[in-house]
């Protein structure tokens, strides 16, 4: 009877224990999923017409630092997947712009990174 108990638990745990695994990588494939289409895709914070602010970029500011920016100024939605479409559509040696910059909340990725860049 306790050899019986015993083997029942240990299949009970083994299916939790397998189970979670399955649904922790669906989880992970989910989230990867939307990351990278967030990145890679035609991303854009709003649906038109979307809050026009400008946007000033200095001489010293680096790459992430302004997708961080664009985030908490709500012209983009993930700094990191700005950022990864913004290394993936820079050009070998360009750098950005400095300036001030009038960009729209609906603005997709690539028409900011466009405007920044001086693509």
């Amino acid at each position: 009877m306790l050899k019986a108990v015993r083997t029942m638990l240990i299949v009970l745990l083994n299916i939790v224990f397998y189970g979670l695994v399955v649904f922790g990588g669906v989880q992970l494939c989910r989230v990867g999923y939307s990351f990278a289409c967030e990145a890679v895709g035609d991303t854009s914070k709003d649906l038109p017409p979307g809050q026009t602010k400008a946007f000033t970029i200095s001489e010293d500011d680096g790459e992430f630092e302004v997708a961080k920016r664009l985030s908490n100024q709500d012209l983009v939605g993930n700094p990191a997947a700005f950022y990864v479409h913004m290394q993936l559509m820079k050009r070998e040696g360009t750098d950005m712009q400095k300036g001030i910059y009038t960009l729209n909340s609906s603005m997709t990725y690539e028409e900011i990174i466009r405007v920044i860049y001086g693509l």
